[in-house]
């Protein structure tokens, strides 16, 4: 009895050392912020549907709360005018005879609350629950890693209807960011899009989408178990009867139910067949509910055998000879062993050196545990222009119409678009960007201006910018010039001398000089230090603005990151650069590879050679290497 008492309480230990177990963790689409099944749901008076969900924490002092991503919407510019525009033109020519006709249609979309919004959404969030404050939009991520926005339209698709779609590719994570769309149209494309836009119709031919994910901590195992110490105490006599009647033992002993003569130690299948004993006959209830199918919570459901023989066992100790014998008799009693059972001498276990405890401690016990565990919501927003057409549909900023050749026309605008790929460049390469125009007259003044695009003027104006001119009786038909010259970090201007551009009336995209490519550098951390290489350095040159320019990437055990990433900004008519490695040997000092080609790979692996401390070129390579001072590589190697 004293033994089965001391197993039983040892079983029910190892539930409670489960709950040691993390409660959460980070899952595919990031880190849970709030609960998925403690939620509000509001409707605002513009009709904007809202989901708040509880916060994890609060580092306000109250219960805070984030709400589901929503809201998506046109961008407006600080004194609110929509980032949209819709743009038709036409010639008196026909477009076989050298005129033009057609769109221009560019707009710029955000999600998220506004601030009037946020103050209707708390004060209704409070009206529920006192002390509850919503602080903003839960964390998310993309969902997918590529096309995260989406356009959806049978003409911009089409491509005799769309003669070029330009889209951000990926849906901005945070409010207030925005994900950009511009398409130039032709004449019957710029028709049928109008009248989807004009016409009594429900929905026009465009339709929006971000396809984002956050994470939220659910339930993943709510279990309990119940041990009846008062009845196992009450029906022992019989159980120990019954036991013995009704399964094969050892012949030794029977470890969980009552003491042995001499043996300490009981097989892995005997340990199973009197665990499952005690749950058939009731005496140990143990109940599983899992609420999610996730890894973790299966993991846990086949786990909890085991963890109950680890906690209350240990591996048999004995003699060569005896581990073999005990061994040969298991073998000999049952063919088919439990491939779970654990790898250890004899296949045997001894319990656990834990306190005995005595009879009258034993009573009715219950223990429960509730694993928790984050999973990933993806949520899609979606819009239609339609929606949204109405609000600018009369603003001469948003939506108008010109005839480039109507002798009435007095003014001409000068539009210029900046790439999507700049826009990005700006928070990590570009200072600015300086735009000159001029425009010849046949008679009078020429036309000349000025723009400069840098961080803020994108923020406040987007990346749609226009200038107008008087065109008064001028009858000079050749189209306006413009120059351009880009300004990086690092003081570098490009082009020196920039040229004059013929412009097209339809816009000009505003292209840099450059283009971002990002390089992952790789090594094994085990190669460098069984190679006493302290640090490896990817030494990378490429054309810069016309010049040949340097960027090292270096990897080092003791920091412990095998893979760095790093963006470059390179020539954008450029596809090749070059790179060697440059290792730091803790004894040889510097020792540096041949230059190697790589053309539109952004990956590099740090091979180490066989030979790297003995060779006498590497040391020769090294002594120049990382000097200060930029070796020109690139003329010689393409040569």
């Amino acid at each position: 009895m004293q033994r089965f008492l001391k197993t039983t309480f040892l079983i029910l230990a190892g539930l409670a050392a489960l709950s040691a177990l993390p409660r959460s963790a980070g899952a595919a689409g990031g880190v849970a912020s709030a609960y998925y099944d403690n939620y509000k749901d509001f409707v605002l008076s513009d009709g904007t549907k809202v989901r708040c969900l509880r916060s994890l924490g609060s580092s306000s002092g109250k219960q805070e709360y984030y709400y589901v991503p929503t809201n998506l919407h046109i961008a407006k510019t600080a004194d609110g005018t929509p980032k949209f525009l819709f743009l038709k033109f036409t010639t008196e020519k026909r477009e076989d005879k050298g005129g033009v006709q057609g769109a221009l249609m560019h707009f710029l979309t955000e999600f998220g609350l506004s601030a009037a919004q946020m103050n209707e959404l708390n004060g209704k969030l409070q009206s529920v629950q006192k002390n509850a404050v919503c602080v903003g939009c839960v964390p998310v991520t993309a969902d997918g890693e590529t096309s995260t926005f989406q356009v959806t339209s049978a003409t911009l698709t089409d491509q005799g209807l769309t003669k070029s779609l330009i889209t951000s590719g990926k849906a901005p994570l945070m409010p207030g960011s925005q994900a950009a769309c511009a398409a130039r149209l032709t004449g019957n494309g710029a028709q049928l899009l109008a009248a989807t836009f004009e016409k009594n119709t429900a929905i026009t031919d465009v339709s929006l989408s971000y396809n984002l994910a956050y994470t939220t901590l659910v339930p993943g195992v709510d279990a309990y178990m119940r041990f009846y110490g008062e009845k196992l105490k009450r029906e022992f006599d019989s159980v120990k009867v019954d036991y013995h009647n009704t399964h094969e033992t050892t012949g030794r002993f029977l470890g969980f139910l009552w003491e042995t003569s001499g043996e300490d130690t009981i097989s892995y299948k005997e340990a199973q067949s009197q665990w499952q004993y005690m749950l058939d006959k009731g005496y140990v209830v143990c109940n599983i509910k899992q609420r999610v199918d996730n890894d973790l919570t299966n993991k846990i459901t086949q786990s909890f055998m085991q963890m109950f023989l680890d906690a209350m066992t240990q591996k048999a100790q004995g003699s060569p000879e005896d581990i073999l014998k005990d061994r040969q008799g298991d073998k000999d009693k049952d063919k088919n062993t439990d491939p779970q059972a654990p790898a250890v001498s004899g296949n045997h276990y001894s319990m656990s050196k834990y306190k005995w405890i005595s009879q009258t401690s034993i009573t009715d016990r219950t223990w429960n545990f509730t694993a928790q565990v984050p999973i990933t919501q993806t949520i899609q927003l979606t819009g239609n222009l339609k929606d949204w057409y109405n609000g600018v549909k009369d603003n001469p900023q948003c939506v108008a119409a010109v005839n480039l050749n109507d002798p009435f026309f007095s003014h001409r605008d000068v539009r210029f678009i900046l790439d999507l790929d700049a826009k990005e460049m700006f928070d990590e390469a570009v200072n600015y960007v300086t735009v000159n125009v001029r425009k010849k007259r046949s008679s009078g003044r020429d036309f000349e201006d000025h723009l400069t695009i840098d961080a803020k003027f994108l923020k406040e104006n987007g990346v749609n910018y226009g200038m107008t001119y008087a065109r008064g009786d001028d009858t000079n038909p050749d189209a306006y010039q413009y120059q351009t010259q880009w300004s990086l970090r690092g003081g570098n201007v490009y082009p020196e001398n920039p040229k004059w551009e013929t412009g097209s009336w339809e816009g000009v995209t505003l292209k840099p000089p450059v283009k971002p490519l990002s390089i992952d550098f790789e090594a094994s951390l085990d190669d460098l230090k069984a190679k006493d290489i302290t640090r490896v350095t990817a030494q990378i040159h490429y054309y810069q603005f016309g010049k040949e320019a340097e960027t090292n990437i270096q990897i080092s055990p003791a920091k412990g990151a095998p893979l760095v990433s790093q963006k470059i900004f390179m020539d954008r008519d450029k596809k090749a650069y070059a790179y060697r490695l440059v290792f730091n040997h803790k004894t040889m000092g510097k020792l540096a590879g041949k230059w190697v080609g790589n053309i539109s790979d952004g990956y590099i692996y740090a091979s180490i050679p066989e030979n790297v401390a003995t060779d006498n070129s590497f040391q020769e390579q090294g002594k120049n290497a990382l000097n200060g001072i930029i070796e020109k590589i690139l003329d010689k190697f393409n040569k």
